[in-house]
C-alpha cells in the first residue's frame, strides 16, 4: 500500500487562548497543580510521538482550563531515542498504563494507514524508553512522587 501525506482536522470548542497569548497577557492558571500535570501529559505524549514542533502556539487552552495539543505535523519520526528526556518528571497513571499496553499489533491495526513500519518501530522503541524511565523513577522516588491521577485534579 502506498503511503501518502494526510491531515486530520479537529475543531477545539470554547477556546480561550493559546499558550502564547496566556503568557503575553500574564494570566496564571487558576489551579497550578492541574496545569502542571496537564503539561506533564503533553511532555510524555510528545516524547512518545517524537513531536519536534511543540511550541506555545499549538497548545490551545479552553475556558475550563483544559490544554489541547494541536499540530502534530512534525511528529511520528523514526528515531528510537527520546527527544528530551530531561523534560519528563511525572506521568498520569492511566497514560503510563496505556503506553504499557501499546504493542505492534495495536499500532498496526490503528495506524498502518498513516504510518510506515519504521515509524511504528520508532514509537515502540520510545515506548520502551518512556516505560523504563518511569519505572526507574518509581524505584528511586516512589510511586506517589512520580505518578498522578489527572482525572482527580480536574474539576
Amino acid at each position: 500500500m502506498d503511503k501518502q501525506n494526510a491531515a486530520v482536522t479537529w475543531w477545539v470548542d470554547n477556546k480561550m487562548f493559546d499558550e502564547v497569548d496566556r503568557i503575553r497577557q500574564k494570566i496564571q492558571p487558576p489551579d497550578p497543580d492541574s496545569w502542571e500535570k496537564q503539561m506533564q501529559v503533553v511532555r510524555v505524549f510528545d516524547e512518545l510521538i517524537y513531536n519536534t514542533d511543540r511550541n506555545r502556539g499549538n497548545l490551545v487552552i479552553t475556558k475550563d482550563w483544559q490544554i489541547w495539543m494541536i499540530d502534530h505535523s512534525r511528529a511520528f519520526r523514526t528515531h528510537k531515542t527520546l527527544l528530551d528526556p530531561k523534560s519528563l518528571a511525572q506521568c498520569d497513571r492511566k497514560l503510563l498504563l496505556r503506553i504499557r499496553e501499546l504493542d505492534r499489533e495495536i499500532l498496526r491495526q490503528r495506524l498502518e494507514k498513516y504510518l510506515t513500519s519504521a515509524e511504528l518501530d520508532g514509537i515502540l522503541a520510545r515506548r520502551d524508553k518512556i516505560i523504563k524511565f518511569f519505572d526507574d523513577q518509581i524505584a528511586e522516588k516512589g510511586e506517589a512522587a512520580v505518578l498522578f491521577d489527572l482525572a482527580s485534579v480536574r474539576k
